[in-house]
């Protein structure tokens, strides 16, 4: 049996038609003449109450602006979200719902039940010239931030209010909102936008958008992919943090100069078990400036010492010799003023290094051995020491392979040849002054001839099997390396490659200057990078 059920109340007519069943059939036709019949009273439970302030106008609302009355409930907007009866007195209220700025479209979750439900509208400012944005970037105006602490909370056009909180890293990750913070610096960069697939269903309404952009297109996954821009009210845009501070240092308590301490007066570059070296700089004037005359300093066991003339100009090295362990220096025989002008000062530094045994906060450091100079708190200072162990060039990687293609790698490519280099009875030969760090490779360019090509340096020079090889280092004046010509074997064809690699007596070194904002003490500041090297004395 099927049921067939007609909305038409009023004006039915009907026809004959001539209908084939296999089997008799029973026709029921139920009708209601009259309305007031059979009619039911049915309650439902609303899960949103939802309005349009705007309804007609493509207008922005303004943060703060709406307040409008549901029976005897009052509803006001902060950042997006909507309060319920907030007391005057507390200032404190009942979330109750969301509006979105950009369309003026609310959404309330919670309301008084059983209440005449018409609005009645008592605040609402729009504007046309709000420029909705999908990035914020700004400064807190105290550093550094404590570690998650920071909230920011922003309205959008579309989604209500967004409440973000970085984590321990500074890192903020939402599905609408992505961003970080610096705690060391204090700035914050937040990025808003959900990422949505592209399908064929909503591609055409993607592509619509006024700020699409094909480029802004990405694969991931096999899938394609968009940023969705989730527009935000800049000047709603709020946030919460904790900032340390610290009290500056006495220096007259630590011994040391506050201005070389961090913030919080605690010494990390200072730890036990590392290297350290208390320096006094002093200076000592010359009354005269006579050729070979020895002058004598105030302090032995001296580890530096330069002549500078009374502009700050320095004296040339080859003027003058110094004698270190006894803090005694000659001007050389044919010592000239020329352009230099008296009189002179001798600028000089004695040092102790030890290992460090403890560190206390108060700014004490503990060696393991008693220093051996006697030290002012005017002229001394404390800095740690960068360790950086023996150094001695030397070469490595030494292969050789068919063919010269321009590809800098440390293994041999193409078929192996019967010609090589017998480092083994004739090593190259490198010196510290000479080294560089570099890849090399002697191109032959025929059956004894080569040419010497640097990954770096480029061509520096060509050579023969007949001859020792030695380019030399512009720099230093000696040579890069040695090759010596009763190394090389029989062979060689054009192409052919002895590659090797050249290791320095050299160590990288970082110099990081800090200047803190104040007002210049001084019209020019310079310093020096000083290197600590340990010999063999020969007796």
């Amino acid at each position: 049996m099927a049921s067939f059920f007609s909305p038409q109340v009023s004006q039915i007519g009907g026809r004959d038609v001539e209908l084939r069943a296999y089997n008799p059939v029973d026709i029921e036709v139920t009708y209601r003449d009259t309305s007031g019949l059979n009619s039911a009273n049915q309650t439902i439970l609303a899960e949103k109450i939802k309005l349009d302030l705007s309804s007609g106008y493509a207008e922005q609302i303004l943060t703060g602006s709406v307040r409008f009355k549901i029976g005897n409930d009052t509803f006001l907007d902060r950042t997006g979200t909507l309060y319920r009866n907030v007391d005057p007195a507390t200032n404190s209220g009942i979330a109750s719902g969301v509006v979105q700025y950009g369309n003026g479209l609310i959404e309330l979750d919670t309301w008084t039940p059983n209440i005449d439900n018409s609005v009645l509208l008592q605040s609402l400012t729009t504007t046309t010239d709000l420029p909705p944005v999908n990035k914020l970037s700004f400064r807190t105006p105290i550093i550094p931030i404590r570690p998650q602490s920071l909230t920011v909370v922003v309205s959008t056009l579309d989604f209500g209010q967004l409440t973000l909180i970085a984590d321990e890293n500074g890192a903020i990750e939402t599905s609408r909102a992505h961003g970080k913070i610096n705690y060391i610096t204090g700035l914050i960069e937040l990025f808003f936008y959900t990422k949505t697939e592209i399908t064929a269903t909503n591609r055409p309404e993607i592509e619509a958008k006024p700020w699409y952009d094909i480029l802004l297109e990405y694969e991931e996954g096999g899938k394609q992919y968009i940023n969705t821009p989730v527009w935000v009210d800049a000047s709603s845009a709020r946030y919460n943090a904790i900032a340390y501070t610290y009290i500056p240092l006495d220096a007259e308590i630590l011994g040391l100069s506050a201005t070389r301490l961090p913030l919080d007066g605690r010494v990390p570059i200072f730890r036990v078990g590392g290297m350290c070296v208390v320096s006094s700089s002093k200076e000592y004037v010359m009354l005269d400036h006579v050729a070979g005359k020895t002058y004598e300093l105030a302090d032995a066991r001296i580890s530096w010492c330069e002549l500078e003339d009374s502009k700050g100009v320095k004296v040339p090295y080859d003027q003058y010799i110094v004698d270190y362990d006894y803090g005694k220096f000659t001007l050389s025989g044919d010592f000239a003023v020329n352009a230099l002008t008296p009189p002179f000062t001798a600028k000089y530094r004695y040092q102790d290094m030890g290992l460090i045994r403890d560190v206390q906060i108060s700014g004490q450091i503990t060696f393991t051995k008693p220093v051996t100079h006697n030290y002012d708190t005017e002229n001394t200072i404390v800095g740690s020491a960068l360790v950086i162990d023996d150094m001695q060039a030397r070469y490595t990687r030494k292969f050789v392979q068919q063919t010269w293609g321009n590809v800098w790698t440390d293994e041999a490519s193409g078929g192996a040849i019967s010609a090589n280099y017998n480092d083994a009875i004739y090593p190259i030969q490198m010196t510290n002054k000479g080294a560089i760090q570099e890849r090399w490779a002697l191109v032959f360019t025929s059956g004894t001839g080569f040419k010497c090509v640097g990954e770096y340096s480029g061509e520096v020079g060509t050579g023969t099997v007949n001859e020792d090889f030695s380019p030399i280092n512009p720099t230093t004046k000696v040579p890069y390396f040695v090759v010596k010509k009763e190394g090389w074997g029989a062979g060689w064809a054009n192409s052919n490659v002895l590659r090797f690699n050249s290791i320095s007596a050299m160590y990288p070194v970082w110099a990081i200057r800090t200047v803190k904002q104040s007002e210049p003490t001084q019209i020019s500041d310079q310093f020096q990078i000083m290197l600590r090297g340990d010999i063999d004395r020969v007796v």
